[in-house]
This record gives structure tokens, sequence and C-alpha cells, in this order.
């Protein structure tokens, strides 16, 4: 449920994470944990009302034209798409689902890169991209449409030789350009070479209702290196498009990087993912930690959890102001700015409960503007903080602290 849809509720409880707070890789390979779909990194596409995807940059949508079923095997078919320019898109799933993902690419715009970028070989991590000019903090980096999109239920209930003739059956109807880009990518766990590439690269994407959980490739977007504190926030719009913004500065010669996993787990956990899933050990500055500073990191983390479901409880009778700036101070202790739209979109609920209307705007200002690059500028959040930011006086959450 989104925000947007609490405030239509009559509830004032909320809980921003669950009990278990699980973890989802946004970048997580098809073998890790499939049943656990609900954590903070999936991508859930929300394709009600509220959010109408807009194409940014002033692009115009691509002539999709779409062919299949080549092949089927049990429920899970092949269908592909390729446009005038070269563009295509092969999806392995269920006829449902590829009338939604026709109807979406209707929508979909041409590719962006930034041209501050440079994609380079970077020592001990393979091949990685910087900057080659200075990148000011909520410049849009790239723009990228999926290449590959498979259900997420086929490796659960087709055996392997299946699963191999749908993907090659994918490949071939890519076009060559995309085809080349799909199979330069690294795999990390061998066998079959598209599988291991899907394996390696892919997003969870959620296209909605009870069967709606794919995995998406994005060729261009698997240069980016991991960082448990990366410089870049990235989401997937409603028209399968992967957006990339600077989160801050970036200057000529760094590395820019995004999260593969949930940064808000314990250095040991987010390593073992690491290593589970993509074969390396993250030696990023906030994982290479003494181990003194890496247990105090921890703890922040730890409180992170508690302070956040704290004031998650609209309810909560026990808020107070110093709660919410402490909860804040501990997200930019962390560094975790690439993730903290959401803890302002709290602080601006809170403080207009408790009747602090310019403590309330001065958070829905920063939600808004953290959660452009976050979750895209018609993301229901958004929306949500808009209309707070304007009235918060009107607004229902509006001193109802008593």
């Amino acid at each position: 449920m989104n925000l947007l849809q609490l405030f239509a509720s009559s509830h004032l409880m909320w809980l921003v994470r669950s009990a278990t707070y699980a973890s989802i890789c946004p970048r997580t390979p098809l073998q890790a944990q499939l049943s656990d779909f609900s954590g903070r990194d999936a991508f859930p596409l929300n394709l009600g009302a509220a959010y109408k995807p807009t194409i940014g940059g002033g692009q115009q949508p691509l002539d999709w034209k779409w062919q299949g079923p080549h092949t089927c095997i049990g429920k899970y078919c092949v269908w592909s798409s390729e446009t005038s320019s070269g563009d295509g898109l092969s999806i392995i799933t269920t006829s449902a689902n590829s009338m939604l993902v026709q109807n979406m690419t209707t929508s979909m715009g041409s590719t962006f890169t930034s041209p501050a970028l440079r994609t380079v070989q970077i020592a001990n991590k393979g091949v990685g991209m910087i900057a080659v000019e200075p990148i000011r903090r909520g410049e849009r980096i790239l723009a990228a449409e999926p290449v590959v999109l498979v259900h997420r239920s086929l490796i659960d209930e087709l055996t392997d030789a299946s699963q191999h003739d749908l993907l090659e059956m994918a490949m071939k109807h890519l076009p060559e350009a995309k085809r080349r880009q799909f199979m330069a990518q690294a795999g990390e766990f061998g066998g079959h070479r598209i599988k291991d590439i899907m394996f390696t690269n892919s997003f969870q994407i959620n296209l909605g209702g009870h069967d709606g959980q794919h995995f998406g490739n994005f060729p261009v977007v698997s240069r980016f290196n991991h960082d448990c504190r990366p410089n870049v926030a990235f989401y997937i719009d409603g028209n399968l498009t992967h957006h990339t913004h600077a989160i801050r500065d970036i200057e000529p010669g760094e590395e820019l990087t995004i999260s593969y996993l949930d940064s808000f787990r314990a250095r040991d956990v987010r390593q073992q993912r690491a290593h589970a899933s993509w074969g390396f050990a993250c030696t990023c500055s906030q994982c290479s930690l003494s181990k003194d500073e890496a247990d105090i990191s921890d703890a922040r983390l730890y409180s992170i959890y508690k302070e956040e479901n704290l004031l998650a409880d609209l309810g909560n009778s026990q808020v107070t102001p110093t709660m919410i700036e402490h909860l804040i101070e501990l997200y930019e202790q962390e560094r975790l700015d690439f993730k903290i739209a959401d803890v302002y979109t709290l602080a601006a609920l809170n403080y207009n409960i408790l009747g602090m209307a310019e403590m309330a705007q001065k958070y829905a200002q920063l939600s808004i503007e953290q959660g452009v690059m976050e979750h895209g500028p018609e993301a229901p959040d958004i929306e949500a903080m808009r209309l707070l930011l304007a009235n918060p006086r009107g607004h229902w959450t509006y001193n109802r602290r008593v």
C-alpha cells in the first residue's frame, strides 16, 4: 500500500517495514531466495489511476511492434518486439502478462546516456562507469529500457532444459545489437550462458496482481558496480524504463555506483549476500570499516529500524520533534542519502500531526526533491507530499496528535 492510499484510509496506523525486516536485492539473481519478494528494494509498478508515468526529457514513444508467441512451454511463451530504431525486447511470460507489457511499451521512450559518463575497466572490479566531467546532484544519468523480461515463477516450474529453450528463443528474436549487448554482460555462476547472465544482472519488477513478478535485464545498467553507500539512486517507472540520477555531486574520475542489495542490513549480512549472489566480497568504504566502526554502524542501522517503525505508527502519542530529528540524523550519519525520501515523508507527516505546519512543509519539500530521484516524479507518494506541502493545515493529518 502506498502513502496516497494510506491518506485515503481512516486509519492512522502504518507500518513502514515488516517485522521480519526482509531484504530483496534490487539486482538479485534468479536463484536468490525467490520466495521473498516483499523487501525494501523490489520494484512494484503501481499501475493504478493515481500513477500515470510520463516520459522524461521530452522523449517520444517508440514504435514497438510485437510478434509471437514464437514458442510456448506450458503457460510460458516468448514474445518479441523491435522498433525501427533498432531497440528490442523479448519477454518470457504468460499471455495475460504479455498484454500488460505490450501496453506499457506503447509509452516507453528512447534511452538516454549522460555525456558525462565513460565506461572503463576498474581495478579489481572489471567494467564500471566513471564521471568524465562534474555531475551535480539531481542530474539524470541514464534512462534504459529492458532487453529481456522473464517471469519469476518460470525457474520454479520448468526444467533447466525448458528454461534454456525459452531463453535461447528469446535471444534469437532480439535485434542483433541488443543481443550483443546482452551477451557482453558478465556472468558469475557458470553453466548456461544466457541463464547465467540473467542470474547475475536482473532487477526484480512487479507488474501488479498476484502473478506479476518478473526479472528485467537492462544491459547498460549492469555497468554500474556496487557500493553499500552509492552515489546514484534509481527507480523503474510504469513504462518499464529504468532511471538513474546522481544523489550527490560527483567529480571527474569518481566511479558511479548503485546498491545491489539492502544497504540497511548489518555488514556481515551484506557481505554474505554479496558473496552468495554475485560471488564477490564487497570492499566499499562502508564494508571496509574497522570492526569497532562497523559495530557502531550496525547499531545505528538497528536504531533506524526501531525508530522508523515508531514514527511509522502515526497514532503513537510518544513521538516528539526530537525523535523525528534523531532519525534523520541517523540516516545522515549512515550516509543513506540514496534512500532518504521515505524518512522525509515520515517526518512531514509526524510534524503535521503535531501541528507544526512549517516543519511539515520543510520535510514535504525535501521528500519531493529526493523522491523524484528515488521513485519518479509521478509516484503516488510524491503526489501525497505535494498535497501536504500546498495546504498542511487543511490536510487530514494536521494537529491530530492529542
